[in-house]
C-alpha cells in the first residue's frame, strides 16, 4: 500500500470515529461520562458498546477519564431493571474527586453474589470528596450496601432516590459534612435480625429533611445509628425521616458522638424511639436535641436517656446522657390551658400522649403547638387546645441542647370536681361528709326528731385506732364532730341522705402513713392505676367498700390482672382504704 493510499485511509477512519459514523456509540464515550454497557462483574473496558462493565467504569472515573458513570437504559431499562452480581470480589472504591455514579432514567441492581456469610461483604465504597450516589438499587450485601467514606457525599436525591434491602448497614457515612436524602431502606428481620439502617460516623451529616428528602427505613433492628467509637462525631441533623417496623430502636446515639438534631421525623412500630448511650467515657453523649416528632405503635420509651427501659427519676447528676436533664412535670391541664415547671429558662414541648393506665411507658403521639420558654424560675404556660379526658405528655431542651425524656402523664380534667350530697344505705357505710362547715354531733345524728345514724367512726390513719360517736352510750365518745371533706363510717338504720356540697378547681392532695389509711379522693376520677400513679412503688392495697353488698372490693397494688379487680375506676368524692409501704402523699388527678 502506498503512503499515499495509507494517509488517506487514516484521515477517513479519524472522520468517520469524530462523526460518530464508527467506533462506540456516542452515549458511552460522551465529554465527562462514562456509561455501563454491561451487566457482567468483570473487568470490562471503557468505553465499550457492550463490554463497560461497572468496575471497568469507576476505574475510567478514578482515572480522570470521566466524572459521571451511567447507565445504558437498553441494558438496564427502568421498567425491568437489571441486576449486576457483585462477586466475593469487592468492587474497587470511587476514589475521584466529585464524582457522581447516575442510576436515574435506567433500572440498576447491585446484588451480592457472594455465598459467604461468615465474611462481610460490602457493596460499593466511595472514599473521593463531594460524591453523589443515586437511582440505584442494592441487594443483600452483608456488610454495608454503600459506604460514603469522603466528605461532602450526596446519597440519594428526591428524584433519584437509592433502594436498599437486606443489607448489614444500608448506609454508612463515615466522612464529614454528607447528605443521605430520598432513599428507602428495607429489610427481612428473619434473615438479617441485627440490620442497621443508616450508620453515621462522621461529624456534620444531614440524614433527610424536608418533604421527599426524608428516608423511609422499614424492618430493620436499627433504623438510625450515630457512633463516635472510632472518632468522635458532632452535629448529625436526623429530619423528616420516616420509620416503621423496626425491631429495636429507630434512632440510636452511641459514645463518641454529642449535638445530634432529631426534628420532625415519624416514628412508628419501634422497639424503642430514640435511645442515648449511657457511656461517659471519653465523653458524655451530650446535647442532644429532640423537637417536632411524631410516635406511634412504640413498645418501649420512645424517649430514654440510658437505654435502660424505664423513666429516669428527676435529679440525676451529669454527666450522663443529655446530661441527665430532668423531665417537666405538668401540674395543671384543663381546657383553658396548661401549666408547669421545668428547669429555669428551659424551652418545652407539649404532647398529645399515647396512654396506658399507670403511664410507665406513656409517650407523645404530635406536639400540640411550638415549644414556650419557661421563666427565671421553671414555671411554664400554654395555651392549647385541649378536651378532658386527654392525657399529655411534655419535653424539656435546656441551653445546652439537652432534651429530657418524655414527663410523666398528666390528664386533662374539667376544671373542677363537685362533691354533693352523700346517700346513706341501710347498714355500714363508708363515705365523706361534704357539709359546707363543720357539723356539731349531739346525742342523736342527724336529728332528735329522726335519728338513722346509731354510730360514726373515724379511722386514725396508719394505725388500728378509731375515734367514735355512739347514739346510745354517751361516755364513750371520742368523736364530737364531722368535718368537711372528711371520711368516716356510719352505721344507718334506714336510708339517708347527706346534704351538702362544695367545689374545687384543683386536686386535693393526701398525706398517707405506713399502714392502712383511709383516703377522700378530691381530683379526676380515672383508673385506678392512673389515680394513684403518685403512689408508684409504695402502694400495697387499695380497697372500697360497697354499702349495698356490705362487702369490700378490692383492686390490689395495680400488677394483678385486670380480672381479679373488684373495681375500675376511682371515683371523684369516694373514699377508699389505702395500705401504703411508707409515708407518701397521694396526688390526685387534676379535677
Amino acid at each position: 500500500m502506498s503512503a499515499r493510499f495509507g494517509l488517506l485511509l487514516f484521515v477517513v477512519t479519524l472522520a468517520a470515529v469524530i462523526t460518530g459514523g464508527g467506533g462506540w456509540p456516542p452515549a458511552a464515550r460522551a465529554a465527562g461520562i462514562v456509561t455501563v454497557t454491561s451487566t457482567a462483574d468483570t473487568a470490562g473496558t471503557c468505553p465499550h458498546p457492550g463490554n463497560c462493565t461497572l468496575r471497568a467504569a469507576i476505574a475510567a472515573v478514578n482515572s480522570g477519564g470521566a466524572s459521571t458513570i451511567r447507565f445504558d437504559p437498553a441494558i438496564f431499562p427502568a421498567a425491568a431493571p437489571a441486576v449486576i452480581s457483585v462477586g466475593s470480589s469487592p468492587l474497587p472504591p470511587l476514589t475521584a474527586d466529585g464524582a457522581t455514579i447516575d442510576g436515574s432514567g435506567s433500572g440498576v441492581i447491585l446484588r451480592s453474589a457472594s455465598a459467604s456469610l461468615a465474611v462481610p461483604h460490602d457493596g460499593l465504597r466511595v472514599t473521593g470528596p463531594g460524591a453523589t450516589i443515586r437511582g440505584l438499587t442494592f441487594e443483600g450485601f452483608s456488610g454495608a450496601c454503600l459506604q460514603a467514606e469522603g466528605a461532602n457525599a450526596t446519597v440519594g436525591s428526591p428524584a433519584a432516590p437509592n433502594r436498599f434491602h437486606d443489607c448489614g448497614v444500608a448506609i454508612r457515612v463515615a466522612g464529614t459534612a454528607g447528605t443521605v436524602a430520598g432513599n428507602d431502606i428495607s429489610a427481612d428481620p428473619a434473615s438479617l435480625p441485627d440490620a442497621i439502617g443508616i450508620l453515621v460516623s462522621g461529624s456534620n451529616v444531614t440524614i433527610g429533611g424536608a418533604g421527599a428528602a426524608r428516608n423511609a427505613v422499614e424492618g430493620t433492628a436499627v433504623g438510625i445509628r450515630v457512633s463516635g467509637n472510632t472518632v468522635p462525631v458532632a452535629n448529625a441533623v436526623i429530619e423528616g425521616n420516616s420509620f416503621r417496623a423496626v425491631s429495636g430502636p429507630c434512632v440510636e446515639l452511641l459514645a463518641g458522638s454529642s449535638g445530634t438534631t432529631v426534628r420532625g421525623n415519624a416514628f412508628e412500630d419501634c422497639g424503642s424511639g430514640i435511645v442515648v448511650d449511657p457511656v461517659t467515657e471519653p465523653a458524655p453523649v451530650d446535647g442532644n436535641s429532640f423537637t417536632g416528632n411524631t410516635f406511634a405503635g412504640i413498645r418501649g420509651l420512645a424517649i430514654d436517656l440510658g437505654a435502660d427501659g424505664v423513666r429516669n427519676p428527676p435529679g440525676q447528676p451529669p454527666p450522663g446522657p443529655n446530661g441527665w436533664v430532668a423531665y417537666p412535670a405538668i401540674t395543671r391541664a384543663t381546657p383553658s390551658g396548661i401549666e408547669g415547671t421545668t428547669c429555669p429558662g428551659c424551652r418545652v414541648e407539649i404532647y398529645l400522649a399515647s396512654h396506658t393506665p399507670g403511664g410507665q411507658t406513656d409517650y407523645g403521639t404530635a406536639p400540640l403547638g411550638p415549644p414556650v420558654t419557661a421563666d427565671a424560675i421553671g414555671r411554664f404556660s400554654v395555651a392549647a387546645t385541649v378536651s378532658p379526658g386527654q392525657w399529655l405528655v411534655a419535653l424539656a431542651t435546656d441551653a445546652e441542647g439537652n432534651t429530657s425524656e418524655f414527663s410523666r402523664p398528666a390528664r386533662v380534667g374539667s376544671g373542677a370536681v363537685v362533691c354533693g350530697n352523700v346517700q346513706l344505705l341501710p347498714g355500714w357505710n363508708h363515705v365523706a361528709y361534704f357539709g359546707s362547715s363543720p357539723l356539731i354531733l349531739g346525742d342523736a345524728f342527724p336529728s332528735a326528731q329522726s335519728p338513722a345514724v346509731t354510730a360514726i367512726y373515724k379511722a386514725v390513719d396508719g394505725t388500728p385506732q378509731y375515734r367514735r360517736w355512739l347514739a346510745a352510750t354517751p361516755a364513750g365518745r371520742t368523736l364530737a364532730a364531722l368535718e368537711p371533706g372528711q371520711e368516716y363510717w356510719f352505721l344507718a338504720t334506714t336510708p339517708l341522705t347527706l346534704p351538702g356540697g362544695f367545689s374545687v378547681s384543683f386536686p386535693v392532695p393526701v398525706t398517707l402513713q405506713p399502714g392502712w389509711n383511709d383516703v377522700v379522693y378530691i381530683g379526676g376520677s380515672a383508673d385506678p392505676r392512673d389515680a394513684l400513679a403518685s403512689l408508684e412503688g409504695k402502694l400495697l392495697e387499695v380497697a372500697k367498700w360497697d354499702a349495698a353488698t356490705q362487702r369490700w372490693r378490692r383492686f390490689g397494688d395495680g400488677t394483678a390482672p385486670a380480672w381479679t379487680a373488684g373495681f375500675d375506676l376511682v371515683e371523684a368524692c369516694a373514699t377508699y382504704q389505702v395500705q401504703v409501704s411508707e409515708a407518701v402523699t397521694l396526688q390526685p388527678l387534676q379535677p
